[in-house]
């Protein structure tokens, strides 16, 4: 019987690590903003600086767990980050004051930064270059499964539990996110035996595979900012697309969750799918078509405002977004061969400032205007900027 390549088991704890690191920890929140918002008597600016504040979190974390999980060796930073978000969650589901549930979101972002950079690093110390977008795309794909739990759990919670659901909510997630963190101490290695990278395919694979000619990625250059733009972007969409479906187009809890699971359905695919790709397309022809396809995705809720186009929507952002984070963390993996961690997890950091102006930059807009219109309107020019740049820059 033939042995299972231990990358493969350090895969499945990493789908794990993601669902609750990334999952939980960033994409709960936009699931509880109506029911936190009506609890706690707070305006949409302040619940956009709670979700600055899980941002302000992730981006300063992740340079410094970049930099901690090259010193100290990513497991390490991956439990130590998952338990700091499992005692975040119970913490925020425990408080009510603005400026202690400002710490703890604070707090609970650092962790999920610190699981995201140690986590997506340790693949590439298991798989060559053929086969690492794919692996990456599987554990990426723990984020959307993470968003499908969220989206299906968590409104039955909102509905059958009343105004303080969104308490047992936080503190549901913290166990579970306490019990990954038991799994991956047990399971997670750090270096594999020299023998045991995974093997390139037969000869007639790796034909079918050809190599990626020169000009034809993007420089680091490009990267850093294309995913900075790219974070801005997206996390207006993430935050504020339930919250604009429930409170301006008056879709019932329910109906949007069920349309925000459909999200997290196709993220868990769209890493593979996207990863695969990448793997014979090279990483920038592939990137275009990826914020091409997640710009449309942006435009349909601007258009059409009926719960099937919303829907699509969702299914096409899903599709696509997590495709972008396995191509971008690929594409480091492929041009930098010391320090990944500390390299990653400054792209990465600048990733997290896009994120966090483009969730202040989205409160302040829907508050100013008093509607989501001008919100998605910015989040759409920013994906059209990223498509210009990735079809203008080259490397080499």
């Amino acid at each position: 019987m033939k042995k299972i390549h231990y990358g493969w088991v350090i895969v499945g704890v990493g789908v794990l690590v993601k669902m609750t690191g990334l999952g939980f920890g960033r994409f709960a929140y936009p699931m509880l903003i109506p029911n936190m918002r009506g609890s706690l008597g707070f305006n949409y600016i302040e619940m956009g600086l709670l979700s600055g504040a899980i941002m302000l979190g992730y981006l300063i974390f992740s340079l410094i767990g970049g930099m901690l999980a090259t010193r100290f060796g990513p497991k390490r930073i991956v439990i130590a980050s998952l338990l700091c978000g499992a005692l975040s969650m119970f913490s925020i589901g425990r408080l009510s004051g603005f400026f202690p549930l400002l710490f703890f979101t604070f707090a609970m972002g650092a962790g999920g930064a610190g699981a995201h950079i140690s986590m997506t690093t340790l693949p590439m110390a298991w798989f060559e270059e053929r086969k690492l977008g794919r692996a990456l795309g599987i554990v990426t794909g723990g984020t959307g499964l993470g968003i499908i739990i969220t989206g299906l759990l968590l409104p039955t919670l909102l509905f059958n539990l009343g105004q303080e659901a969104w308490r047992q909510c936080w503190l549901l997630l913290a166990l579970i996110t306490f019990l990954v963190a038991g799994i991956g101490w047990i399971l997670l290695r750090e270096k594999p035996h020299p023998m045991t990278l995974l093997p390139s395919n037969t000869e007639g694979d790796q034909k079918s595979i050809p190599l990626l000619e020169k000009g034809s990625e993007l420089s680091l250059k490009a990267i850093f900012i294309i995913y900075f733009i790219f974070g801005f972007a997206y996390n207006i969409y993430a935050t504020y697309f339930v919250a604009y479906m429930v409170e301006e187009i008056q879709l019932s809890e329910r109906t949007a969750g069920n349309i925000w699971a459909l999200f997290g359905w196709m993220c868990m695919a769209s890493g593979l799918i996207w990863g695969f790709i990448s793997d014979r397309l090279g990483r920038r022809e592939t990137l275009l078509w990826n914020n091409g396809v997640i710009a449309f995705s942006v435009l349909l809720p601007l258009l059409l405002r009926q719960p099937f186009f919303l829907g699509f929507s969702a299914f096409l952002f899903g599709a696509t977004f997590l495709g972008t984070v396995t191509i971008i963390a690929a594409a480091i993996g492929d041009q930098v061969l010391d320090k990944r961690a500390s390299v990653y997890g400054l792209v990465t950091l600048i990733h997290g400032i896009g994120q966090f102006l483009g969730t202040i930059s989205g409160g302040y807009l829907k508050d100013f205007t008093g509607s989501f219109q001008l919100t998605f309107i910015v989040s759409l020019t920013g994906f059209l900027l990223c498509i210009l740049l990735t079809a203008i820059n080259k490397k080499g």
